[in-house]
């Protein structure tokens, strides 16, 4: 079997706590638990007029209780400084290009960062990263990044052989009939031979437990990318076998107990890289539900499936709230007292959802409207072609008001509140969100579980036509200069 060595960005140093007496030690720290903002202070140190001073590329947040997947960003370009404020209940990985800290609520930490450095540190880095050693990793970064106010470790010399960077011909033809069985045994192969890596590195306990955690989390992805090596290079192709083969896979693991990242609530610092579903579904699937991080992702589905009521202007009595974990309770009240305040100088109107079934809203809502065009936009606020959609829209918006066009706009709950709020005020239309579980429920034609999507109905409230996707301006212009025919 070729091997294929990828670099594995394991990032973080942790400090002092441990896990139950009847586990392991540990030296990670279980967070406070609080909603607070957690922010960063940004700054270039080597600033030059006429810079840029864009924060480096980040991400994170994905998934978060309110929905908020960026943070509020301020820029001070005559300084070359920058603040990025995420609004957390529970740490964030707060990712950069190829390095990243960990974020916990009300955390404030100050970053100085040296652009052509870190340029110098991005290069020793790239694949093949054969001769990387930790000595060289470390005197780069400190003449690239300084951070006060948060812990970093940089990468380690670690290889693993993972999904990363795509699967090669060799290792697709290797695996590509493999039961499910078999590739799991070829995953934990390769997961003993990191580990034995790890512990042959001369690390704090902190250290180790954090990338351990890691390590862990690349496992249960490969176990994941079992038809992933499959398809690729087309290595497997009949239905039939596909079929077979989907059927085979399962996250219940004769290895479970091996693993520790389940252990304790710090373990869901594995589950923050974009992994966190593959971090759930094993605790399901080993009947680890009553493991301390089993019990916190029990805690967490609880206030999101709460959370998307209170979105969905759904009435939530206060004995439900309660019944939550306090810094859930204190993210959702201020959901709810969002959506209570309307701005007066509001264009839109946020609208109830009408009673019955949700294949019923639809034709209900647009019942509402006979004897008037209705175009009716779904979107999200993370959608970026959607909210290009909307935004050129509003240049023929008064034409098309003036021919009896009426605008509905409807999103799910996987929108941020806020994002949406401000799409209200500025979008003149009747807005409403859905719980994003009913979305499907709602049968609107033509749909794909793709977004932008539009529909077309006429005066008798009769679609004339379906639109999927953002075509742009000029296009959509054509296509409702046709279907606006009276």
């Amino acid at each position: 079997m070729k091997k294929l060595p990828i670099l594995s960005i394991l990032i973080m140093a942790l400090v002092a706590c441990s896990r139950q007496s009847s586990q392991p030690s540990s030296a990670l720290p279980i967070w406070e638990r609080k909603s607070a903002p957690a922010v960063i202070l940004g700054r270039y140190i080597n600033w030059q007029p006429g810079d840029k001073s864009y924060p480096p590329g980040f991400w994170g947040n994905q998934g978060n209780l309110k929905g908020n997947a960026f943070p509020k960003i301020t820029i001070d370009s005559t300084a070359g400084r920058f603040t990025l404020e995420w609004d957390i209940c529970y740490p964030l990985k707060h990712n950069f290009h190829g390095w990243s800290l960990i974020l916990f609520p009300g955390d404030t930490v100050k970053l100085d960062v040296n652009r052509a450095a870190l340029a110098d540190y991005e290069a020793y880095m790239k694949p093949p990263a054969d001769n990387v050693t930790t000595l060289k990793l470390q005197e780069l970064w400190n003449k690239a990044v300084r951070i006060e106010g948060g812990t970093f470790e940089q990468p380690l010399p670690i290889h693993i052989r993972g999904m990363e960077l795509g699967v090669s011909r060799d290792y697709a033809e290797t695996h590509a009939h493999d039961t499910f069985d078999e590739w799991r045994e070829v995953c934990w192969s390769e997961f003993q031979d990191v580990v034995k890596q790890l512990d042959s590195l001369n690390l704090s306990t902190s250290e180790k437990d954090y990338r351990r955690m890691l390590i862990e989390q690349d496992y249960l992805n490969k176990l994941r990318n079992f038809m992933f090596v499959k398809k690729s290079w087309k290595m497997v192709t009949d239905k039939d076998s596909l079929d077979m083969y989907e059927q085979q896979f399962t996250f219940k693991d004769p290895h479970a107990a091996e693993l520790t990242y389940y252990r304790s609530i710090t373990g869901f610092y594995a589950c923050l890289a974009n992994l966190f579903n593959e971090g759930k579904e094993y605790i399901e699937a080993n009947g680890l539900e009553t493991s301390p991080l089993g019990r916190w992702f029990k805690e967490l589905d609880e206030a999101h499936a709460v959370m998307n009521r209170v979105k969905a202007k759904e009435p939530v009595s206060d004995s439900e709230l309660n019944a939550l974990a306090p810094e859930f309770q204190a993210q959702i009240r201020e959901v709810q007292a969002q959506l209570q305040q309307e701005a007066d100088d509001s264009k839109g109107k946020t609208c109830d959802l009408p009673e019955g079934e949700p294949q019923e809203w639809l034709p209900k809502i647009v019942a509402e409207h006979k004897g008037h065009f209705v175009f009716v936009d779904f979107w999200a606020t993370w959608c970026g072609p959607c909210r290009v959609g909307m935004k050129e829209m509003e240049q023929m918006k008064d034409e098309l008001t003036a021919r009896g066009v009426d605008f509905i706009y409807i999103t799910d709950t996987s929108s941020s509140t806020d994002e949406w709020l401000k799409c209200v005020g500025q979008h003149a239309g009747d807005h409403f969100i859905v719980p994003k579980d009913k979305m499907k429920e709602m049968q609107i034609p033509d749909y794909d579980n793709a977004i932008p999507h539009y529909l077309i109905y006429d005066r008798e409230g009769k679609l004339v036509k379906a639109i999927v996707g953002w075509p742009g301006l000029e296009e959509m212009k054509a296509k409702l200069t046709e279907a606006l025919k009276d």
